[in-house]
């Protein structure tokens, strides 16, 4: 009885307390205080609860940084996490600073603001801390069980003096003038975007989340992400998360393939525990990671009635409806939508059908969906909400001067570096630490992971996580070519090289090449490589890669002056070369999609289109040969593909009107020549040849009269005219020849030694 009283009057005196300090105290303070002039450019981020900047401010708070006549601040209250005595503190030293402000910054209600009556030389900014219009919240919730009454929101508003309030989309504009009482001036309100959303649109934001929560549950490598993040239940001082998804069952249906990471909402103080056994499966991160850093790498998002399924459709992934309670929950809050209808996603009562839907997932997701309704309540967020805040609040003068803080506002870069990275662990770190280490530091590097299985794209997060210059992109394995075409859609870089992740590269290479296309005004630089035998370990020069009796003494060249050698004074790997961005991107020039030999339409067509060839013959690329992952590697699994790449090489090189017969027909030669001295079995190359004959000399554009090779010409003139096994015996011919050839120089070499030997031992003896 007496604990009842204390609690009682307890709530009584709070009531009062709060009337006095809100209706008299408060208003008297800023007042006073506000008869000191404004300070201009003082800026205050004001939060009601969190210690540190959280994500609504951050991204706006970094760009004003920029901005030297800008003094920025930011202040909480702690509000429900400190005691009254500390809150009140708070509230006076929040009051004295806000009355000299030129611009106060909000992302919640406030009743402490809107309790005074602000000084007009102050601006008033509401950015909100969520999107859309999904729960109900502010007068809205009026005289329903979770809001108050209406009087008590008129007596004590939250959302007075308001000049700009920032949403994400002009559907929702009605809702927040409803919940702000801001029917006396609806253009308060305006759909010019959420600052918070424009990270989602930042690659560098998206590798390093990925690294974060690889960092913080390393259990995730090799698994897809469920994140489940229901919003709380009851009161805001009293918060509970929900219990009711069987976490357990969820393991034994999905373990094998995903892992579950847990957000409650921030107000949850004790979040439900998760079943010891799915320590394995389940983790609760609501304060390891931030919801923006979920949302990035999830592949599911499992949520209820939060407003973070607005941010998430951005990402236009699949999204789950867990609404074991809509009924109590629209009696307790309410929507401002017709639930279901506005649910992009199935809604579901019970765990079974959750499990069931992510089993489907692939053909039950319907993408276009969650594309609608992006589109309906997402439609200001672009990634330039902040830049519009900005202008719209500062001015175009801030807004220039804040741009160096934009992410993509990052200058452009000499040289973007391609790297398509599919299981490619093994050397990654050494060609990665090549690329970084560049004299050229003005560089971005751009590493597309194609479905690895292994720890390759661990590895890609944590370079990027450490390099701002580093940007990843993901694909499901969609092969090299692939790769490359989306590393070029993002490229900004004056010039353009493609790298392979397993190779590794000459600190200086960028520089000299970057160096010799800009002296020499070329649209494409070709330099040397080296060959490192993963097998032997053996690293010998690769005569290939730039054959100097080819290569003309004046540089540089094309088609034009070069008619005969355009394209065998090199080989057509891209790894090799350097090209200028916008003579790719006028060429139209794209990468086969093709398992291997993806490269090579791209470089005959850039060699043979050029204006300006040059070279750098310097050996400054390693290329592993003998293993596993490399590129070229497949030849086996897909004997047709060089065949037909040629082929396709040779018909854009006739539709583009820059077709070298003679230089084609020597270098498709030797091309498939090489492809076929390499293939294992029979089957294989009886495919690939035959193939070639059926298509003939036309088709391949192969004429046995343009070859300088001997033995490649008695090759395709046995093939063309007799058949696959008349082919085989020329080739099998060959080889035994250079065979006893490599014998007898082995021998000579082997003379020479013991002459070399004999003659020491005989100055030897002399001295």
């Amino acid at each position: 009885m007496l604990q009842r009283v204390k609690k009682k009057a307890l709530a009584v005196g709070k009531r009062w307390a709060k009337e006095f300090l809100l209706s008299w105290y408060y208003p008297r303070l800023y007042r006073k205080a506000a008869k000191q002039p404004v300070v201009p450019g003082k800026t205050i981020f004001l939060d009601n609860k969190e210690s540190e900047l959280p994500d609504s401010f951050q991204v706006l708070y970094d760009r004003l940084t920029y901005v030297p006549d800008l003094q920025l601040k930011f202040m909480t209250l702690r509000e429900t996490r400190v005691r009254f005595r500390q809150f009140f503190k708070n509230c006076v030293a929040f009051l004295r600073e806000a009355a000299t402000a030129e611009y106060l910054v909000l992302n919640d209600a406030s009743n402490i603001v809107s309790c005074v009556r602000l000084r007009p030389e102050t601006t008033a900014i509401q950015l909100w801390h969520g999107c859309g219009a999904f729960k109900k919240w502010g007068m809205s919730t009026a005289d329903l069980i979770f809001g108050g009454s209406r009087e008590q929101l008129l007596r004590h508003p939250y959302y007075k003096n308001l000049s700009l309030v920032t949403v994400s989309s002009s559907e929702v504009c009605w809702a927040y003038v409803e919940a702000m009482v801001l029917e006396d001036q609806p253009s308060t309100v305006r759909p010019i975007g959420v600052s918070r959303t424009d990270v989602f649109f930042d690659q560098k934001y998206l590798s390093r989340s990925r690294w974060h929560v690889y960092k913080a549950v390393p259990e995730i490598r090799g698994k897809k992400i469920i994140v489940y993040a229901p919003t709380f239940r009851g009161r805001v001082a009293k918060a509970q998360g929900p219990d009711k998804l069987d976490i357990p069952a969820m393991k034994a249906a999905l373990g094998d393939e995903y892992v579950l990471l847990v957000k409650h909402h921030p107000f949850v103080k004790k979040p439900p525990e998760i079943d010891p056994d799915c320590a394995d499966f389940a983790f609760d991160v609501s304060h390891a990671l931030s919801i923006n850093e979920l949302i990035c790498c999830a592949d599911i998002c499992i949520s209820d009635y939060s407003s973070l399924v607005f941010e998430y459709s951005l990402f236009e992934r699949p999204m789950i409806f867990f609404a074991f309670d809509k009924a109590d929950y629209d009696d307790w809050r309410g929507f401002y939508y017709d639930y279901e209808a506005l649910t992009p996603g199935p809604v579901f009562t019970t765990t079974e059908e959750v499990i069931d839907y992510i089993e489907h997932v692939d053909e039950r997701f319907d993408r276009a969906e969650v594309v609608a309704f992006k589109d309906k309540f997402m439609s200001a967020c672009d990634g330039h909400a902040t830049d519009r805040i900005i202008e719209t609040v500062f001015g175009k003068a801030v807004l220039e001067a804040s741009r160096a803080g934009a992410w993509d506002n990052v200058v452009d870069p000499l040289v973007s570096v391609i790297v398509p990275v599919c299981n490619a662990e093994t050397h990654l770190r050494q060609c990665l630490d090549s690329i970084a280490g560049q004299t050229l530091e003005a560089i971005e590097i751009i590493c597309v992971d194609d479905g690895s299985t292994d720890s390759s794209l661990d590895i890609l997060y944590e370079y990027a996580a450490r390099d701002p210059r580093m940007t990843v992109l993901t694909q499901d394995r969609r092969f090299a070519g692939v790769a490359r075409n989306e590393g070029m859609r993002v490229a900004r870089g004056k010039y353009l090289a493609f790298w392979d992740s397993d190779d590794y590269f000459a600190l200086d290479t960028l520089q000299k090449l970057y160096d010799k296309c800009e002296s020499d005004g070329a649209d494409v630089c070709v330099c040397g490589a080296r060959q490192l035998f993963c097998d032997t370990g053996r690293i010998v020069h690769g005569k290939m890669y730039v054959v100097s009796r080819m290569v003309p003494d004046e540089l540089p060249f094309n088609i034009d002056t070069t008619p005969d050698t355009i394209l065998n004074f090199t080989t057509m790997t891209v790894w090799n070369k350097l090209f200028k961005r916008e003579f790719v991107e006028s060429r139209n020039l794209r990468f086969a999609a093709s398992r291997s030999n993806n490269d090579v339409q791209f470089v005959a067509c850039a060699l043979c289109t050029a204006d300006a060839v040059t070279v750098v013959p310097d050996d400054l690329v390693t290329y592993r040969r003998n293993q596993g992952v490399a590129l070229t590697n497949s030849l086996e699994r897909t004997p047709l593909d060089p065949v037909k790449t040629w082929i396709a090489t040779k018909n854009e090189l006739v539709e583009r009107g820059v077709f070298p017969a003679a230089s084609f027909s020597n270098r498709a030669s030797s091309s498939l020549t090489y492809m076929l001295r390499n293939m294992r079995g029979y089957e294989g190359f009886a495919a690939a040849a035959g193939y070639m004959r059926a298509v003939g000399a036309d088709g391949l554009g192969i004429r046995v009269d343009d070859l300088t090779s001997a033995w490649q010409k008695a090759f395709f003139r046995a093939l063309y005219d007799e058949g696959v096994n008349e082919a085989l015996a020329v080739m099998m011919h060959e080889s035994y020849v250079q065979m006893l050839g490599h014998e007898s120089k082995a021998a000579e070499l082997r003379g020479e030694v013991k002459r070399l030997k004999a003659a020491q031992k005989e100055a030897g003896a002399k001295a």
